[in-house]
C-alpha cells in the first residue's frame, strides 16, 4: 500500500468522511510547506500527553496535570449539582454550553447504543453512569440524546440501567422535548433548537 493510499484510509475513519474526501486531504497535506508539515506532526503527538479524561464526566479537556483529573465544569461549584445531563459525546457538551441555557452537571456516554446490538453495555461507559448517579445523587437526569433511531435505543438501555437507582434515589428522568426534529444529531443543532428542546424536556 503506497502512502497515500495509507494516510487517506487513515483519514476515512474519521466521523463523516469519506473516502474521496479523505484523499483530499491527503494532497492538502502535500501542498504545505515543511513548517506546516512539522507543527501538523507535533500537535498530534503532543495530543495524548495534553488532553485528559475527566474523572467525573468523562470528557476531554485540556489539562492532564489538574488535582483529580477534574475538569472546570466540574469542579464549578456555582452549577447546579441536582441536575445532570447524559449526552453522547463531547462534541454534543460543548454545543449544549455555547447555548448558555444549560448550567447543571454533564456526563458523557462516549457514543450509543446500535439498534440489535447484544452487548449495550460495552458502547457507552454504563459502569461509569452509574457509579457517577450513585455518588452525586442527582433530583433530575436529562437525556440529552439525538433525535434519531439510535438515540433513541440509547434512552431505552439508559433507562434500564437506571431503574433500580431511580427507585432507590427518587430521581426525574427527563428528555429533550419539542425543539429538536426526527433524524437530528444534537451536534448539528443551533443554540435555539437546544434551548426549546431543554425547555419543553418531557418527563
Amino acid at each position: 500500500m503506497d502512502i497515500i493510499t495509507k494516510l487517506a484510509d487513515i483519514f476515512s475513519t474519521f466521523p463523516g468522511i469519506g473516502k474521496r474526501q479523505s484523499k483530499r486531504f491527503v494532497y492538502h497535506l502535500l501542498l504545505q510547506d515543511k513548517k506546516f508539515i512539522d507543527n501538523f506532526i507535533a500537535s498530534v503527538t503532543e495530543l495524548k500527553k495534553e488532553i485528559a479524561v475527566c474523572a467525573e464526566c468523562q470528557r476531554f479537556f485540556v489539562g492532564r496535570e489538574t488535582e483529580k483529573h477534574i475538569c472546570t465544569l466540574c469542579a464549578d461549584s456555582q452549577r447546579d449539582t441536582g441536575a445532570l445531563m447524559l449526552v453522547e459525546k463531547d462534541i454534543d457538551l460543548e454545543n449544549i454550553e455555547k447555548s448558555g441555557a444549560y448550567k447543571g452537571k454533564y456526563f458523557v456516554l462516549g457514543g450509543v447504543v446500535p439498534i440489535l446490538e447484544e452487548n449495550p453495555e460495552e458502547k457507552i461507559r454504563a459502569d461509569a453512569l452509574v457509579k457517577i448517579v450513585e455518588k452525586r445523587k442527582p433530583k433530575e437526569i436529562i437525556l440529552a440524546l439525538s433525535a434519531n433511531p439510535e438515540g433513541e435505543n440509547t434512552a431505552l438501555f439508559v433507562q434500564k440501567i437506571l431503574a433500580s437507582l431511580q427507585k432507590k434515589l427518587d430521581f426525574t428522568l427527563s428528555a429533550f422535548g419539542r425543539g429538536l426534529s426526527t433524524g437530528t444529531e444534537l451536534e448539528y443543532s443551533d443554540a435555539d433548537t437546544i434551548k426549546n428542546a431543554l425547555v419543553n424536556r418531557t418527563k
